[in-house]
């Protein structure tokens, strides 16, 4: 009989399902899909990630490019500049983070640049501009506020100070304590660890300025502000100071130390920021009391007080001094021959904290320094000693080596960082402090007594606090290059010489060996471009009738003004340890213009100064989040011309 309800009985063993061979396929079809799928999808992401953070990176570069392109417009010759070139770690290899295995400048320098990381450059330039400023410090009164309308700017690298665990309220403990008189030296600090320069750790240690992903890049502002006087409005009264009591009010008015109610460097040059309490104001007036040179933190001070203390700018808490551009100018003007930043109470290169510099006499600071040179003739020392005019005497006029090597060094210890002048080249002892936080952020209630004095004592401590990130610029700026010209090109390079395919025609830089991976090899070496080399003096041969081989031109300065090695072959590459330092910006010493109202030279009015024509900045940025990622950014600037 028929199975009515299935009329063709094989058809049903026919109809099956999917074989387990079927089934891998197709699923092995799907995950191949899904992955490509994703895979699209990923890089995607990944590529509008990679492009708005490069997008963020390039609005973040054309925000500092404001900033500093307003600097250098504004930026004065009534001033001078100055241009550091220097490696980080003493020109040895540098890791951008903690592991990293990259060394693309293996051989580069032979032992130099033999290990992980690479060579980075930490320059510095500052020079001197005019426009608004206002102090970056918290008022310790809200209407005393220091303001200038002429401030030194300093770009170059902070340096953080090692955490110092021990001796917490310590008078040494400038990283819990920060002080106005600490100069940032800290090779070796009380707990016996290795320096925070921008060197490696030694086991055990903690150095956080090690890998360059960690560095920022500063911007220091110092205003040029003279003490207002009684002219001053001070608050009627403050922190228990009245006004009306007239030993009182003497502490809130403006002094040599202090620029309404904060502290202030006493010069724009470091070695001249001591003070002597017997000396604080130049004769014949009779010498005042200690009370004329204090200012408000002293009293507020509950770690340390010392009247002859300076205020470093390097503390990163200082961004006054009590100069304006034309004293400075002067005294740059004035020097005597056998006057150096030496002969004055500087810091002791040592290390040691609250001694002056070597052998020399606490003394010999700023108070005798005015003493010695606005006064009259008759009322010097020795007198024999003042540049007189170069046209009565050629025996102290500016083509005195002594005397030219003597303006530059003051012009390198007017930078904030800090430099032993003591030998050639100077040697870098420590960068402008800063914090990425305040190192107390809670001061314990003990700490300050329930008083006027004690709310004082707190204001002042954190402000100090606040002050340590106010310079910060550039965060994770792991490379500061900078780099001059003179706008000259060379037309006449020799087949053969490094970088001769490359730089026919083009401008030349003059700072430190600088070489580019112009090959795109990933290394560093010898076939590699040459971007920048020291400066040295063109010849004839190659550059022609110019300013810098015209004998005309009386080209005497440069030796000491812009040091450079014109005896080293082309193409020959200098020791990365070495430090060069250029400094720019000379009046004679009559006070005329080097040049004449049609751009002549002077040439009868002193020995001409040549300011260079461009500068170039190169920075690079690590990213937030990719540890192994640099972002790089140049900038060039031309330097205003003279005012006329």
């Amino acid at each position: 009989m028929k199975n009515s309800m299935n009329p063709h009985p094989n058809q049903s063993a026919k109809r099956r399902g999917f074989t387990m061979v079927e089934l891998l396929v197709t699923v092995g079809i799907l995950v191949i899909v899904t992955a490509g799928v994703a895979t699209i999808f990923n890089s995607i992401g990944t590529t509008v990630a990679r492009g708005r953070k490069l997008s963020e990176l390039n609005q973040f570069a054309a925000r500092l490019e404001r900033v500093m392109r307003e600097d250098f417009d504004e930026m004065t010759r009534d001033g001078f500049m100055v241009i550091v070139h220097k490696n980080a770690n003493n020109g040895e290899d540098v890791k951008l983070f903690r592991g990293e295995k990259t060394d693309i400048d293996n051989g580069l320098y032979g032992a130099f640049s033999d290990g992980p990381g690479r060579i980075r450059r930490s320059d510095e330039i500052m020079f001197f501009r005019r426009g608004d400023f206002e102090t970056a410090r918290r008022a310790i009164s809200p209407d005393m506020i220091a303001t200038s309308h002429e401030a030194a700017i300093w770009y170059g690298h902070g340096q953080k100070r090692r955490p110092q665990l021990t001796g917490f309220n310590g008078v040494n403990n400038f990283f819990f304590n920060p002080a106005t008189w600490d100069s940032n030296y800290d090779y070796v600090n009380n707990e016996n660890q290795a320096g925070a320069g921008f060197t490696a750790t030694a086991p055990g240690g903690l150095n956080p300025n090690e890998f360059a992903r960690d560095w920022s890049l500063l911007r220091q502002v110092t205003l040029l502000s003279t003490p207002l006087g009684n002219s001053r409005d001070v608050p009627t009264e403050l922190f228990g100071y009245s006004r009306s009591i007239s030993a009182q009010r003497e502490r809130l008015l403006d002094s040599d130390r202090q620029i309404a109610l904060q502290p202030a460097a006493r010069s724009i040059f470091n070695s001249l920021g001591w003070t002597d309490p017997s000396r604080v104001s130049p004769p014949p007036a009779p010498p005042a009391g200690p009370s004329k040179i204090r200012w408000l933190g002293d009293e507020a001070s509950f770690l340390l007080s010392n009247r002859q203390l300076p205020s470093y700018r390097a503390s990163g808490l200082v961004d006054v001094a009590t100069e304006d551009l034309a004293t400075i100018r002067s005294m740059i003007q004035s020097l005597p021959v056998k006057v150096s930043p030496l002969d004055y109470a500087g810091f002791n290169s040592s290390g040691s904290f609250g001694t002056n510099r070597g052998a020399d006499n606490v003394s010999q600071n700023r108070d005798v320094f005015e003493f010695d040179f606005w006064q009259t003739a008759s009322d010097l020392p020795d007198s024999g000693n003042i540049i007189p005019d170069p046209r009565d005497s050629d025996e102290l006029n500016m083509s005195n080596a002594t005397h030219r090597s003597n303006i530059r060094m003051w012009m390198i210890d007017a930078l904030p960082s800090r430099w032993d002048l003591s030998v050639t080249p100077p040697r870098h002892l420590a960068g402008v402090r800063y914090e990425d936080i305040p190192t107390r952020i809670m001061f314990p209630k003990s700490q300050f007594a329930d008083s006027d004095l004690g709310d004082l004592q707190r204001a002042y401590a954190e402000s100090h606090q606040e002050m340590l990130g106010a310079s910060v610029f550039v965060p994770r700026c792991s490379e500061f290059i900078v780099e001059w010209s003179y706008g000259f090109v060379d037309n006449r390079r020799v087949a053969g010489d490094v970088g001769f395919e490359y730089d026919f025609k083009e401008l030349i830089w003059y700072g430190l060996d600088r070489t580019i991976d112009s090959n795109n090899d990933g290394l560093l070496d010898g076939a590699d471009r040459i971007a920048a080399t020291p400066y040295r003096r063109r010849g004839i041969a190659v550059a022609g009738n110019d300013p810098i081989t015209n004998a005309a031109r009386e080209r005497g300065l440069e030796s000491q003004q812009v040091v450079g090695r014109p005896g080293m072959a082309p193409g020959a590459r200098f020791n990365p340890n070495y430090v060069e330092i250029a400094t720019f910006g000379f009046m004679d010493p009559k006070g005329n213009p080097l040049t004449g109202p049609m751009g002549e030279p002077n040439l009868d009015d002193g020995d001409e100064w040549l300011w260079p024509k461009f500068v170039r900045i190169t920075m690079k940025l690590a990213d937030a989040t990719d540890r192994a990622v640099e972002e790089t950014y140049q900038i060039v600037f031309k330097i205003p011309e003279l005012e006329q």
